[in-house]
Formats: C-alpha cells, structure tokens, sequence
C-alpha cells in the first residue's frame, strides 16, 4: 500500500520530473512510511514516484520496481493477492524475479500479457506502468475502485496521483480513473463490470454454502501476511463475521471500536470480544474532538458530503487507534451492506436490482474513498472482503430473494454465519454508524448552524440546499478543490428519502430482529 505519483511528458526533462513529482509527494506522504517516502525513478521521458507503506518484501520492494532488461518500471498502490501464484507462472515463461514485492510482477506481466495484465489480477490495485523504449505508460484501477488514482492532462504531458490533492496545483480538469478501467496512452478502456449472471445452484442450501466458501476464501487471501491485523470491529454482522472467519487464518488479530459510552456498537463488541477473548481496543468519542476536526476531515477524505464526512469524522479516529497499537493492515466490512441489500431503502425501492448496481458503482467516490483517505491518513492499509472480485461477481447474482427475506436484509449472509456468530450479533437489526456509535446528530447540529459564502447558482447546480451541505462545500473549495460538476451521493440512491439522520426510537438499544 502506498501513495503514487507518475509524471510522463516528453518536453520536459528528467530533473524537471523529479522536483515535480516530490512536489505532488509531500501532498501525500501520509500514504506510507516517513523512511520511505519519495522512492522514485526517471527515465525516458517519465519519472515515476512512491511513498511505500512497506508490507510485502518490506527489505526489498523499493519502488518503482524495474524489469531486467531495464526498460519497464511499475509503481503501485495496494496489494496483489494472487501475485505467488502470476509470479510461479511467469518464472515458468522464463522471467527472472530479483524481489519478493507483488509490484514486480506487474513489471513482467505486462511484458508478457500487455494489457491483458488486469485479467490476471486479484486484488485492489492502483498502478501506472511505463516502457521507456516505447515511450508508453499504462495505468490500471481495480475491479471496484477500493484504490484510486486520479490524472490530469496538459498538452502531451500526463500526471497521475493517489489523491486529488497533488494535482490541484497543476489545473482543475482533474478525471478519475474508474473502477475496472485502463487507459494506455490517453485512451481508456474497460476491463471489468459485474454483469447479471445465472447461477448454476439450483437449491438455496448449495447457494448459501458456496457464498460462504467464497467469503471465506476472501477473509483468508486477506489476512496472509506475518504481520499483526486489525480490525473495524462495531459489533454488527458485516464486521463480525470478517472478524470471525479472520481468527482463524491468523493468530494476531486486534479488534477496533469506537463510539460513546454506552454506546450499542461499544456494547456489543466489548462483549463479544470478551467471550471470545480477543485483543480489544475502545476509542470513547469526544464530540469537541470531532467538531475541531470537521474540516481537516474534508480536506483528508476529499469530499463535501454531510453523509461522508459524518461517517469519516468518527471513522478517522479508529484508524488513529490502529496507528497507534502499530497495526498497518486492518480489515473492513465495507461494501456489504450495498450488494446485499443491508439498507432500509432497499425494502422499499421499486427496483432493488438497479438500486443495488447503482450503489456499488457509486463506492469508489464514497464509501470505499472514505476508508481509502481516513485509514491512509494514519499510514494504515484497510482491507474490505466483501468486494473481494470473485466473492462480489457471484454476491451480485444471488437471487435478491435471499438477501432480503422477510424484512430481514442480508439475510443470506447471516444464514452462512450460523455456524460463526451468537445470535445477539448474527441477528442483530442494521444500525447506521453515527446511530450505533452513540453520536446521533451531536456533530451535524454544530455543521447545520454554519454559514457559507458558496454563491447560490454553485449551490444550485449541485442541488445542495441545506445549511451543512454548504458549509461543508465551503470548505472543500477552501481546501483548493476544483468546484465539482455534480453531487456525489443522490436521494433515494444514496440515502432514504425520510433521511439518513433520522433515529430509530430504540436507538440507544441494543436491538436485534426478533
């Protein structure tokens, strides 16, 4: 995991590369080890740069990594989990490895399968690789957008970055890469889109029991690493049966949870823990903390709205925690609740199908962008399972049928944790995370009683007409943010109509279906 940075431009020279992508390096240094940061590499015309957060081959994965014949150079951030198994495959085609980094083998992989390269991935990935005798550069996103990567283009020249942040001092018309897209040479094309496919179990039973194998399967590939891992633990079935499944395919695992006192998250996972006797963490939450917070939030996550920034404030200081206990890999339940159907609105969407597709491919500039930033600020790699490819192609086609039963959602994933979880956790209602922590609307009243200067027809055009949704925008700009060309989070697509702030009476309870 890792902060990138790539410069390709043949009218500029290498020393003119260097100072700028060192530049854009300090915007993100945060993305990896202060001992690490600014490995970087120019040849051709291209200086390609990396802040490494050393996991894999830590000794010895300096990036860029460089083929043998010298010629192709690849950075990456995040992880490749199959990368044993390409490297077995390509050391039988007769290429020699000089590290144990998963980076290399991007290197030779694309030297042998060009851009085919993405269809032999795993993982989540974002990577530009450049070929100095062609003076070519190819730049990949994985399937679903857990990483990013971000370009702007001036004349000939091409910029690329993890965040928005090291290229807003070059010009506004920054493009995000989207999920499951490559773009070689200025052309982007598509390489991944989860498609409806029939499924070839007939009977609920085998199902249910090939979504677990492929979950747990997905757990496992994530925790195979001789370092300690944490866990984003709220005492909600996502997190748990990540955690559950987790413990057993590793030995150091550290539960996180964050929340005010007596709060349902708090509760649940303090006991959960102690009957199974895991390492267990508690932030308690402060809400001056929070508020001092807000705007560094905005600036670190890269958004301006109220749902993400909420989330993130209190998300932020988990990360912290895990930071602070020394932890650098921490796994995360994120995605779940999007493709199994885990939000109230889906029970009364009149298409839960598109509801569903919308809202996974809307992640990678929300939810999925909100654990990127919150997590890396604090030098930390967050793992999600639940989008692991394999397990989120064939979670995708289940019958929608067996994700919600009854007015129970996701009610496949807890018949497949049967086995796993007690019932108080197995069982338990969804609760959204400023409900569950115990925050409620604390943080978004001081946000509401903010005024901006953000002129209306900006504000129009976004469709923001609330009070926090224009201060929060405020800031953004502020942060030296291009004004963005639309909202990121939609009514009735990203949040229900009756309000994602709106509390359940029993929700200072600890409640569960019945």
């Amino acid at each position: 995991m890792c902060g990138i940075v790539a410069i390709v431009d043949s009218n500029s020279t290498s020393l003119q590369n260097e100072d700028q992508v060192r530049v854009m390096l300090s915007k993100i240094r945060h993305r990896g080890d202060e001992t690490n940061f600014a490995e970087l590499s120019s040849v051709g015309h291209s200086t390609l740069g990396c802040n490494r957060l050393a996991i894999v081959d830590r000794a010895h994965g300096r990036q860029p990594l460089i083929g043998n014949n010298g010629s192709i150079y690849a950075v990456q951030n995040g992880e490749i989990y199959n990368y044993l198994e390409l490297r077995d495959q390509l050391t039988a085609k007769g290429y020699q490895f000089i590290t144990e980094c998963d980076t290399e083998v991007l290197v030779h992989g694309y030297q042998e399968w060009g851009e085919k390269l993405v269809e032999h991935l795993d993982g989540m990935f974002a990577f530009v690789v450049y070929d100095s005798v062609s003076n070519t550069f190819f730049a990949a996103r994985d399937h679903i957008g857990i990483k990013p990567l971000y370009y702007l283009q001036k004349g000939d020249a091409y910029y690329f970055a993890s965040e928005i942040k090291c290229l807003i001092q070059l010009g506004n018309d920054i493009q995000v890469l989207q999920p499951g897209h490559f773009i070689v040479n200025g052309k982007t094309k598509q390489y991944f889109k989860l498609s409806k496919e029939s499924i070839e179990y007939n009977d609920e039973t085998s199902i249910i029991a090939h979504f677990k194998e492929l979950f747990v399967n997905s757990v496992k590939k994530m925790v195979q690493t001789d370092l300690p891992i944490g866990m984003i633990f709220s005492g909600g079935i996502d997190s748990a049966a990540v955690l559950s499944i987790a413990r057993q395919y590793h030995n150091n695992i550290t539960a996180f949870t964050i929340g005010f006192p007596g709060s349902p998250d708090v509760e649940i996972a303090k006991r959960y823990c102690e009957e199974n006797k895991i390492d267990h963490k508690v932030q308690y939450l402060n809400i001056d903390d929070l508020i001092c917070n807000v705007t560094n939030i905005v600036s670190i996550c890269e958004t301006f709205e109220t749902i993400d920034v909420m989330d993130a404030s209190l998300m932020y200081f988990a990360y912290k925690m895990a930071k602070n206990a020394g932890i650098k890999i921490i796994l995360i339940g994120d995605g779940s609740d999007e493709v199994l159907a885990g939000y109230d609105f889906f029970k009364t969407s009149p298409d839960p199908e598109y509801l569903m597709t919308y809202r996974l491919g809307n992640l990678y500039r929300t939810d999925l962008q909100r654990s990127d930033r919150c997590s890396m600020i604090h030098s930390v790699e967050a793992r999600p399972p639940f989008m692991d490819k394999e397990f989120l192609r064939f979670a995708y086609n289940v019958p929608f049928e067996l994700k919600l039963r009854n007015g129970i959602e996701k009610w496949i994933l807890r018949e497949a944790m049967a086995d796993y979880l007690p019932d108080y956790i197995r069982l338990r209602k969804k609760v959204r995370l400023p409900e569950g922590s115990g925050l409620l609307s604390q943080l978004l009243d001081f946000v509401r009683s903010q005024t901006s200067a953000v002129e209306q027809k900006i504000l129009s055009r976004l469709k923001i007409d609330s009070t926090d949704g224009a201060y929060l925008l405020e800031e953004y700009l502020k942060a030296g943010f291009p004004i963005p060309h639309e909202r990121y989070k939609k009514p009735n697509l990203d949040f229900s109509s009756n309000g994602y702030f709106e509390w359940s009476s029993d929700s200072k309870q600890l409640t569960k279906i019945s």
